[in-house]
């Protein structure tokens, strides 16, 4: 057995001796990533067998390794063993979106869920401290995923919901629905563009009103780009429900008739019966 121990860190040498010309290929073609050295921190938190790993070009490999210990972390309800996993997988694979995704999820939902109901603190303020806390780490762990992948609609969907559902910003969360709109260019953008037009209605009638006009001009631009020249009577439920809020808030902000997408019905004009 210890002979085996002696041959591994051997072995990942001669690894990384044959791997060093296309290391060397692949990082001068790599895009700049924040934060993905393999400082001092990162080898305290992985020990030195994975350090030797990664010295042998193994990244990718340790960051699964990593990913699924973490998992372990997470079933056994090891919180900052489960953060200290993610913050690593995160840094070693920059551009993994999923490991952003599932790793924010965790820390603002699961974390914090369990947090806020352990049942070894009887202290309600102290719970509701952690659970802020956790709160918090999964947005920023999230912040960092969009600032390394700034042009990920995904990413930016997440931090929407995160926003809207853990942190009750709905201005926020509207303003990062937006940005996801800018850049989805999949299937998901219809539904995408209906969600930011929700939000930032909630965000103008109970935060901001000064942003109502702004909704109003977002369902109007959308409404003029995908929806216009449907004939009424083959609207759908989504058709329905966008042109009632259209039409509600050009009533609201007395946007003049002529300049209406639905204006008024003109009150008809009865003539008298000829005699």
């Amino acid at each position: 057995m210890k002979r085996n121990w002696v041959l591994i860190p051997l072995v990942l040498l001669a690894a990384a001796l044959v791997k060093m010309p296309f290391e060397a290929s692949m990082a001068a073609d790599r895009p700049h990533t924040a934060g993905v050295g393999l400082n001092l921190k990162t080898r305290e938190m992985i020990g030195q067998g994975m350090s030797l790993a990664l010295l042998g070009g193994f990244r990718a490999l340790v960051a699964d390794f990593l990913w699924i210990s973490a998992h372990a972390a997470w079933e056994q309800n090891r919180w900052f063993t489960m953060r200290q996993h993610f913050e690593v997988v995160t840094t070693l694979q920059p551009r993994a979106i999923l490991f952003w995704d599932m790793a924010s999820w965790h820390l603002a939902w699961n974390a914090s869920h369990a947090a806020l109901h352990d049942p070894n603190e009887p202290r309600l303020a102290v719970r509701l401290r952690d659970q802020r806390h956790w709160m918090r780490a999964g947005r920023e762990l999230l912040e960092r995923g969009i600032a390394n992948n700034p042009n990920n609609a995904f990413l930016h969907e997440k931090l929407a919901w995160m926003l809207h559902d853990k942190f009750q910003d709905l201005c926020g969360a509207a303003d990062a629905a937006l940005k996801a709109v800018q850049l989805c260019q999949d299937w998901r953008r219809g539904y995408l563009q209906r969600l930011a037009g929700y939000w930032l209605e909630d965000c103008a009638r109970n935060v901001a009103p000064s942003r109502l006009r702004e909704t109003y001009d977002y369902w109007r631009q959308l409404w003029l780009r995908e929806y216009a020249g449907k004939p009424r009577e083959h609207w759908d439920t989504i058709d329905r429900n966008v042109s009632r809020r259209i039409m509600k808030l050009e009533e609201e902000l007395s946007i003049p008739d002529l300049q209406r997408l639905f204006p008024k019905p003109q009150p008809s004009v009865s003539v008298p019966p000829r005699r």
